[in-house]
């Protein structure tokens, strides 16, 4: 097995392994993240929200908020890096499989034209 048939087979765990990331951050984003916004930021004025003692569920929420997106952040990037280097892998196997078709074209031309060349 040649190197460029590996990254051939190899390319699509990539491409979708950053996909599936990238939508898993999407959906944290989106029905975690965002709710909870919602609810600290849309249902309670600020004087509520600076006067929250520790414990109740408005410290809680604004942790929520904050503490997420320091993780959520690397792993989007994490997943549009491993998309990308998918893409790279799948981009790099062009060159070698046109230089196979090519010597077989070279090789059959002369039978599919009745020449000799």
């Amino acid at each position: 097995m040649s190197e460029k048939e590996i990254q051939l087979k190899v390319f699509p765990i990539f491409a979708v392994g950053g996909f599936m990331l990238i939508m898993i951050g999407f959906i944290v984003g989106a029905f975690v993240v965002g709710p909870t916004a919602n609810s600290y930021f849309g249902e309670n004025t600020k004087q509520t929200r600076d006067s929250a003692v520790e414990g109740s569920s408005l410290v809680d929420d604004l942790v929520t908020i904050s503490s997420i997106p320091r993780w959520l952040e690397p792993l989007i990037f994490l997943g549009v890096a491993s998309f990308m280097f998918g893409i790279g892998l799948e981009f790099s196997t062009i060159p070698a499989l046109l230089h196979r078709r090519g010597k077989t074209m070279k090789a059959a031309f002369p039978k599919i034209t009745g020449g000799s060349k």
